[in-house]
């Protein structure tokens, strides 16, 4: 099968109705299940672990940017690709992964001295050889998301997460404590790229070269910067919290992180599927580009704000339904960084917008800008928390008002008028979402109150939690009625 067998733009439209609901489906459920393993985990490890292994995160996600090197970007946007250049850049990624898997098994000692906890050598060493696996999978992946094939790619994301999480449960009942956390990594990533293979009947010829891959190299070095200022904003304030405040603070933190970038993720890993193909073959037509953009963000807006606002309304009894009183201190943090759940789900999408617009570049000085501005939002943050005596919430405050007033406004008109998309136009989009969010917030906080001063569910969370959920998501399905009705009968198809 060659790389080229990408859809064309006629049955483009056809393709991205038929897998959509698919994709939401499995998406969905991933979140279910991803859950239900938490709650597990979090009652059965405690914080310990979780600190431990965000510790080691931050050097898991630089060395994955570097592995993926913004590739799987290239094999997406490109309109024209030979087997001869996919298998180079496939050999390329597979040689940075063994490399920065030997990188990072090297900095492990580091790792350990640098937080002042040697148990953290052993596990460094232990996640060293998941970049092997990251990069095994990692173009067959690339290939299903050009083709088109999302729905099969988010099922076999679902079965790899369904079987890691099983995995780890069960290790995790056995009383081994952080290696289940690792061992959830290992399944989760074999599953993964074997599915993909089995999915994905391309396979690499013998060759390190391929006509034109040093340039397509070229145009992943773009996005491969702003990838890595993404890592920098969303790992810098994880490290201070380890460095400074130890692993107990740094689980509280990087759960409830974590938690707010499910439903982005959720939303964010099909989106971008979808949109980069998309709109990179639409490219050549603005007004079909120009729709097709601000569907889009219709859709975003429709699906994730009301999710930031009411996830950020019902975040302290999330975490005591989840984890239990131990995690209860993650409760006020979750609750500002909800609020980042519409606005990185944007800002990825945009991300999006300029790469399938081959503005790579662009993409690339906006990313080191915001970077800037973040890391000492994270800075002033933590200062002030610590004079008030709650550094945790004053880094979550630093991040969530520093996104919200200064690097996302910045960042969407830079955006959109890269591409000529008009401002006004995107602003629209925010209807019907918004007002229907409103009269979702109004009730949920009128369910709390009544609950706790009249049906006394104060301390039942999972009854209190339970009754703000069922109320809230009733209310905004009555309130945007219409549009979530156009979505399920239409999907993308007056877009296509």
């Amino acid at each position: 099968m060659s790389a080229n067998d990408s859809p064309s733009s006629f049955a483009l439209a056809d393709a991205l109705r038929r897998t959509s609901r698919s994709v939401v489906a499995a998406q969905i459920a991933s979140q279910v299940v991803s859950l239900g393993v938490l709650c597990v985990l979090y009652r059965q490890l405690g914080l310990h672990p979780y600190g431990l292994v965000g510790m080691v995160m931050p050097l898991l996600a630089l060395v994955r940017i570097v592995v993926a090197s913004g590739l799987d970007v290239v094999i997406v946007q490109q309109a024209e690709m030979s087997d001869q250049q996919v298998s180079a850049l496939f050999w390329v990624s597979q040689a940075l992964g063994w490399a920065m898997a030997l990188v990072t098994a090297g900095c492990a000692p580091l790792v350990a001295r640098f937080y002042g906890v040697p148990e953290l050598t052993s596990v460094t060493l232990a996640l060293a050889g998941t970049s092997v696996l990251f990069v095994l999978g990692f173009q067959h992946q690339a290939l299903l998301q050009r083709r088109l094939r999302l729905a099969t790619l988010a099922w076999s994301r679902l079965a790899a997460l369904g079987l890691g999480g099983a995995a780890a449960i069960g290790l995790a009942l056995a009383g081994l404590g952080v290696w289940a956390l690792v061992a959830q990594q290992y399944v989760e990533l074999v599953l993964l790229a074997g599915l993909a293979w089995w999915a994905e009947p391309w396979r690499p010829r013998r060759m390190l070269r391929g006509a034109g891959s040093r340039r397509l190299v070229g145009f992943g070095r773009h996005y491969l910067t702003s990838s890595l200022m993404a890592y920098l904003v969303t790992n810098v304030d994880k490290i201070l919290v380890g460095r400074l405040l130890g692993e107990a603070a740094l689980a509280l933190y990087s759960q409830a992180f974590s938690l707010v970038m499910k439903p982005v993720h959720v939303l964010s890993t099909p989106l971008t599927g979808v949109m980069l193909p998309a709109l990179s073959r639409a490219a050549a037509n603005h007004r079909h580009y120009t729709a097709l953009v601000l569907g889009f963000f219709r859709f975003i807006f429709l699906a994730m704000l009301p999710a930031g606002v009411g996830l950020a309304l019902v975040a302290p009894e999330a975490m005591l339904v989840l984890g239990g009183p131990q995690w209860e201190k993650a409760g006020p943090i979750l609750a500002v960084l909800a609020l980042l759940v519409p606005l990185q789900t944007a800002h990825n999408a945009l991300g999006s917008v300029l790469a399938s617009a081959g503005q790579s570049k662009r993409l690339a000085l906006a990313s080191v800008a915001g970077a800037m501005v973040l890391g000492a939002c994270f800075s002033l943050g933590l200062w002030l928390g610590s004079l008030a005596g709650s550094p945790l919430l004053g880094i979550a405050l630093g991040y969530t008002l520093g996104m919200l007033l200064v690097v996302f406004p910045a960042y969407l008109a830079f955006a959109l008028r890269s591409v000529r998309v008009p401002l006004w136009a995107w602003l629209a989009q925010l209807h019907p979402a918004a007002p229907a969010t409103a009269a979702m917030a109004l009730t949920v906080v009128a369910t709390r109150w009544l609950a706790c001063s009249l049906w006394d569910l104060g301390q039942r969370p999972l009854a209190l939690l339970a009754a703000e959920m069922l109320i809230g998501v009733a209310t905004y399905a009555v309130f945007s009625r219409r549009a979530i009705g156009w979505f399920l009968r239409e999907g993308l198809r007056d877009l296509g």
